[in-house]
């Protein structure tokens, strides 16, 4: 009886740290909010000069937080990169974060795996961590036409999947009404 009573503490005390954590992130402002905007970020770009997410407004962002050294994040990348293909013409802007602190490896892995989507610096993940507050990668962001926050999905997604792209179809809608 009494190890199933220390049992039963234990586990309840989990859960109550477990609720402690999820009310600060939500309501201490740890964690960024759906329908809030999103800090600005002006990151440099790997093929050169600097990029701000303000530069975006207008569009609908898939802002992503990666690594080169991160299993699931490669795993991600080429639905990201098939996404960038079919959707960016119809306007959906897929901008990646790359952390990684050696450029000259991140050169490499982008050419080793054929990337053209968009990838700003961020070497050691100091924005993502200060302003986004991502707790991993990847973490990806979904942005409406206005800088907002839709969705945020922490760990790996397949990007291009129907039922993703029939969502950003959605989100798309009214920016291509109004071309």
């Amino acid at each position: 009886m009494k190890s199933l009573l220390r049992t039963l503490g234990l586990v309840a005390a989990v859960v109550a740290v477990a609720f402690g954590y999820v009310y600060l992130a939500e309501n201490k402002g740890y964690a960024l909010r759906a329908g809030t905007a999103v800090p600005e970020l002006r990151l440099p770009a790997l093929a050169g000069g600097e990029t701000a997410l303000a530069s975006y407004r207008g569009r609908v962002v898939l802002l992503n937080f990666w690594a080169t050294w991160c299993p699931p994040c490669v795993a991600e990348l080429p639905s990201l990169e098939r996404l960038h293909r079919a959707l960016g013409p119809e306007g959906l802007v897929v901008l990646t974060v790359a952390t990684d602190e050696d450029e000259t490896e991140l050169r490499q892995f982008v050419a080793q795996h054929a990337l053209t989507l968009p990838i700003l610096k961020d070497p050691g993940g100091r924005l993502a961590a200060s302003q986004y507050h991502t707790t991993g990668y990847p973490e990806t962001f979904l942005l409406d036409r206005e800088g907002r926050l839709v969705e945020h999905t922490v760990g790996p997604a397949e990007w291009d999947e129907p039922q993703r792209i029939a969502r950003f179809r959605t989100l798309l809608a009214p920016l291509a009404a109004a071309r």
